[in-house]
């Protein structure tokens, strides 16, 4: 029988990293309880090998070792082996990641993990080769046959670290932040930043927008003008060069030199979802129209190659085609030569960087070191003639990449990522004042609302997949709060209230501080999911921080304000030691180290008045408009069918209403 006519349990996963693997000869498990009591009835060790679809060392390790007989007749032998995709359970993959970072120092996907048949990991491994992987199976084989009280032991102590990771520091009562300690942050921040291409001063680099956004916050409202100009020179170094898809639009995942230059080829939703917000805050603050083209151009993208049917977006995009990394996104010599014809080819050729030292494995990735201004001067163009030119040879460029072999595709609508998206769209909308922005928010929202009320993680052809996990709740509250904000329609807040709930009930820890991502009714983990450290991905209790602080002052809730403060207060010194893996955290400071300011306008055009405030950047505030009377904590008795007013509201306490002047 043929690999490819060979099926596994995986045959009627919905995950595509999953449907991926389902014709190993290996005799893969989905994760769930069936693996465990199976490891538990033959006394066998579980192999949990954890990935996802639009992984490049994934698709390697599956060649060379999971679609070999050999090493499939070993793991089968000895182990029960269980795929995981982190996408579906992100829970998880932190769990397991966290023992192999304890383990090893190190983290990355693949993500191999060999553990008890309770699930407890007593070794750990990224990308293996056929004969490392194989010996390193035998001898944990051999061992667990000849020792197995040696695992054990191991076992115990690797379980207890990672508890004490899952488990919620001390918690020093309600201190309240004081301003001087953000500029200390943001210096230690700033010790390890590249100030010449943006980002961190090493490689790979990987964009971090929220850290970015927030940094961004926290330097202006502290007037901390160098960590100001270091995220805008982070952001237009981003834009220029290859980490961007100069042809069609869209983010790729990482840069893997220091310069932003070459891409691992991968496009993930929530990466280009929080760039699009971060990119709009940017333009709020700074009013660098650039800024704007950015963000429209991810999105066009988004539009084109990410949208389902349903109106949701998938979560991925592959880095290889045919087997081949970068297969679509990059352009060999003959290419360049056919694009280049009856264009001025070497004033192309230096904005685009195509000349052959610049090349990565024989192929051109388009990417721009210098302004486009200085190759118009030094080429004698004009910036009109020279945009144009650059208009036609990208169009030529999209010709091209249309013809080339298309990558694979990740479609599941993850409910947490869209609704990233969906605080995008909004913050967009906040930007430009342009309304056709808050109708996709509302249209996006809506749809993923299904997901969520189904108890669901993500969607795909027709069905509600997975558990919700914090991560999804966190996100529909932040979204929610957003809708609210500029729409004044009291069902958003419903949302978030009832999802709010949801966390009360099933995330609460047992001090009643943090939240977990997984579940109560979970028991599969050996140990619950707290996830605090915040990564590419907010942490989802940073997020819930944010929410209670907001939701308390619109609410009137001093109880969701004080759990806010107890969260950030139990936090601190995570935070004040590593600012950089607790930047939202940071960001939660602020606001409760600012007296935050709620910007409330109402009347018959409060919309309309409320523009001009949405567009400015308020690190340390918000604006809500409503157009109709509400018994809302923050609207009650503020409404007016004759005049539209402004109420400030800074801290415990609110300034008298400004009435606001019909435009003449």
């Amino acid at each position: 029988m043929k690999i490819q006519e060979m099926m596994n349990r995986l045959i009627n996963a919905a995950s595509p990293y999953l449907l991926q693997h389902a014709h190993n000869p290996v005799d893969w498990y989905p994760w769930g309880e069936e693996a465990f009591q199976a490891a538990k009835r033959h006394n066998k060790l579980l192999v949990i090998s954890i990935g996802y679809s639009a992984c490049h060392w994934c698709h390697v390790m599956e060649r060379e070792c999971f679609e070999d007989r050999e090493v499939a007749r070993l793991m089968n032998t000895y182990y029960i082996s269980i795929k995981v995709d982190r996408e579906e359970h992100p829970d998880v993959d932190q769990i397991y990641m966290d023992a192999l970072q304890l383990m090893t120092g190190r983290g990355g996907w693949p993500l191999n993990i060999v553990a008890l048949p309770d699930g407890r990991p007593i070794w750990g491994v990224t990308y293996l080769p056929k004969k490392s992987w194989m010996s390193a199976l035998e001898q944990i084989a051999e061992l667990q046959k000849n020792n197995p009280n040696q695992l054990y032991d191991y076992a115990n102590k690797l379980s207890h670290g990672i508890s004490i990771l899952h488990t919620t520091p001390d918690f020093k009562g309600f201190h309240k932040p004081e301003r001087s300690e953000i500029k200390k942050a943001l210096d230690k921040y700033l010790q390890h930043r590249d100030f010449e291409t943006g980002g961190p001063s090493r490689a790979p680099k990987f964009m971090m927008p929220t850290q970015l956004l927030d940094i961004l916050r926290l330097g202006v409202w502290v007037e901390h003008k160098k960590a100001v100009e270091f995220v805008h020179l982070t952001l237009q170094q981003m834009a220029r060069r290859g980490i961007f898809d100069q042809t069609v639009g869209g983010f790729y995942r990482y840069s893997t030199d220091a310069e932003w230059k070459i891409p691992h080829f991968e496009k993930m939703l929530y990466d280009n979802a929080l760039l699009i917000e971060l990119y709009a805050e940017a333009f709020k603050q700074s009013g660098d129209q650039s800024y704007l083209d950015v963000l429209q151009k991810t999105f066009d993208w988004l539009e084109a190659e990410m949208k389902s049917n349903d109106g949701g977006y998938y979560a991925a995009l592959d880095a290889d085609a045919e087997g081949e990394e970068g297969k679509t996104y990059t352009f060999t010599t003959r290419e360049i030569e056919k694009m280049l014809e009856g264009l001025p080819a070497d004033f192309l050729r230096d904005v685009y960087a195509l000349h052959p030292g610049e090349q990565w494995e024989g192929q051109y990735v388009l990417h721009q070191k210098e302004p486009l201004e200085s190759y118009a001067e030094k080429h004698h163009l004009s910036l009109d003639e020279a945009k144009l030119n650059l208009d036609k040879f990208l169009k030529r460029a999209k010709g091209t990449r249309a013809k080339k072999p298309r990558p694979g595709i990740d479609d599941k609508v993850i409910a947490s990522w869209n609704l990233m998206l969906v605080s995008a769209l909004v913050t967009v909308f906040e930007a430009t004042g342009k309304t056709h922005w808050l109708e996709k928010a509302i249209r996006l929202a809506n749809f993923i609302h299904k997901i969520i009320d189904h108890k669901a993680h993500y969607y795909k052809n027709g069905q509600y997949l997975s558990r919700c996990l914090l991560d999804d709740l966190s996100q529909i509250i932040r979204a929610s709060i957003r809708l609210f904000a500029a729409t004044g329609d009291e069902i958003y807040l419903t949302r978030a209230q009832k999802s709010l709930d949801r966390v009360f009930e099933v995330h609460d820890t047992r001090d009643k501080i943090l939240f977990t991502n997984t579940p109560a009714h979970d028991n599969l983990l050996f140990q619950r999911a707290v996830e605090t450290e915040d990564n590419v991905i907010p942490s989802s209790n940073a997020v819930m921080a944010e929410n209670l602080m907001l939701l308390g002052h619109i609410l009137g809730k001093h109880d969701y304000t004080e759990r806010s403060l107890a969260m950030l207060n139990a936090m601190q010194q995570r935070a004040t030691e590593h600012p950089e893996a607790y930047y939202h955290w940071w960001y939660v400071y602020l606001m409760h180290a600012s007296e935050w300011k709620m910007y409330v306008i109402t009347g018959p055009s409060a919309h309309t008045k409320a523009l001009e405030y949405r567009q400015k950047f308020l690190p340390d505030g918000m604006v809500i408009s409503a157009q109709n009377p509400s018994e809302v904590d923050v609207l009650k008795n503020r409404f007016s069918l004759e005049v539209d007013r402004l109420y400030l509201c800074e801290g415990e306490s609110c300034r008298p209403p400004v009435e606001l002047k019909k435009a003449e």
